[in-house]
């Protein structure tokens, strides 16, 4: 697995920045050479600097692999550029379009059509028909053995209910996602799915189990030699930690404990 030094070295380097540059007013170019050769590890709030001047976000997700929504090449592209641009006003606008309802023809267009449409309404901030596009993306799926699009759709039917603080309800489609985990094939657009769980339970303020996904999921992009999501995981765990400071002193620190054994397998001390 790549690790975290790793990780910020790709990123910066995907956006054409030298050390110099990127450290700038954050840290000492010598600092981050210490954290992308694995000698340092950041503090949250050095790596939030870092992650965002990287334009990691935490709300803008671009899958590994798109799905199709028509036979025509020319709407798939065009729906690829626009999500991998976070380009979600001129997606939504592409996407109302007669011409490209029009040609939708299969269960799985559908399927696809519905759940963009449903992420360029939910960031575009008009939340209640997003809510209903995701609802539609899942109409006529199979229940038994749910495809990728359908565990991720649930997933972003639980950050909305999230969002609107409704926990049993948000929590349920988490429970929805992960239903028969065992029985898939991998590919990279799953590696999302674990760090979504992570992000619901961040909304929700409950950063013990935001914290057990992200762990799981780190550890599920390991097993199957993939990057993807990484940096995006890391930068959550970073938030996490700055916002346990609010939490009992023992607590967080049995959390970072916890927290950087799995991560790093640092040995930890206990023959008092």
């Amino acid at each position: 697995m790549k690790n975290l030094g790793a990780v910020l070295k790709e990123l910066r380097k995907e956006k054409k920045l030298t050390q110099r540059e990127l450290a700038e007013g954050i840290c000492a170019q010598s600092m981050l050479s210490a954290i992308e050769n694995d000698v340092y590890i950041p503090n949250a709030n050095l790596l939030i600097k870092l992650a965002n001047r990287l334009e990691v976000n935490l709300n803008q997700i671009s899958l590994a692999i798109n799905y199709n929504i028509s036979t025509k090449d020319n709407y798939n592209q065009t729906v690829d550029k626009l999500c991998n641009n976070h380009q979600y006003q001129k997606l939504l606008n592409f996407l109302q379009q007669n011409r490209v309802i029009d040609d939708l023809e299969t269960a799985s267009q559908y399927q696809s059509y519905y759940y963009y449409l449903g992420v360029a309404q939910l960031q575009t901030n008009t939340i209640d028909e997003a809510l209903q596009s995701f609802k539609l993306s899942l109409t006529e799926i199979n229940h038994l053995q749910l495809d990728t699009i359908s565990r991720l759709a649930y997933l972003a039917i639980g950050y909305i209910y999230a969002l609107q603080n409704k926990k049993i309800t948000a929590v349920d489609n988490i429970d929805l996602a992960f239903r028969n985990w065992n029985e898939f094939s991998y590919d990279e657009n799953q590696n999302i799915l674990y760090y979504l769980a992570a992000l619901i339970y961040f909304k929700l303020n409950d950063y013990q189990n935001s914290t057990a996904y992200l762990v799981d999921g780190i550890t599920f992009i390991a097993k199957h030699d993939s990057h993807y999501m990484l940096a995006n995981c890391y930068f959550l765990m970073a938030r996490l930690s700055q916002e346990a400071h609010q939490d009992d002193k023992r607590l967080e620190a049995s959390r970072r404990k916890d927290l950087f054994t799995e991560l790093y397998g640092e040995k930890v001390f206990k023959d008092f």
